[in-house]
């Protein structure tokens, strides 16, 4: 099964470039895993239950963060995080990108992945004490931070402050824990 939008196949095909980072992020944010772990019971993650599943509608997407649009905000981060091999060139360029990859920087993806989940936080509309509560559901997460961070939980302390700064409107933020 593939997930498409639902316009007819010109429509889809024009509206790829906001559509397809819009779905990517949030179906690899923690808040719609968190979501999707509630309803399987298994391994097994049936189409049914996919169909169930709480999705951010686009027209959530066509909303202002501060004064940046969410779908470029979010355009901009996937782009980022996924255009760093030659080989993922043609997506670029259909995000409307033509320059060389980005370099893999993992403090940098680090910090747009924290932007990001915290964005879909504030989508979902949850609060700070949500966020806290779901992040720690993910405790491979936990001790791998822990470990690397001298027992801190970076992750969760990056997400909570990206979603301060979004909650004032600023996608520029640089948080520095």
């Amino acid at each position: 099964p593939m997930i498409l939008p639902s316009l007819n196949e010109n429509e889809a095909i024009n509206n790829f470039v906001t559509f397809a980072p819009n779905i990517i992020s949030n179906l690899n944010s923690f808040t719609f895993d968190f979501l999707a772990r509630q309803k399987i019971q298994g391994q097994h993650l049936n189409w049914y239950i996919v169909e169930q599943l709480p999705v951010i509608p686009p027209d959530k997407f066509e909303e202002k963060i501060g004064k940046v649009k969410i779908a470029d905000f979010v355009r901009d981060e996937v782009l980022h995080l996924t255009y760093t091999a030659w080989d993922m060139e043609p997506f670029a360029r259909d995000m409307g990108y033509s320059g060389d990859p980005f370099i893999w920087d993992e403090e940098d993806r680090r910090h747009r992945k924290a932007k990001l989940d915290a964005l879909f936080f504030l989508l979902y509309e949850l609060d700070e004490a949500d966020a806290g509560y779901i992040l720690d559901t993910f405790p491979i997460v936990r001790r791998n931070d822990e470990a690397a961070f001298d027992g801190r939980y970076y992750t969760r302390e990056l997400i909570l402050a990206y979603m301060r700064a979004l909650r004032a409107g600023d996608t520029t933020a640089r948080i520095v824990l």
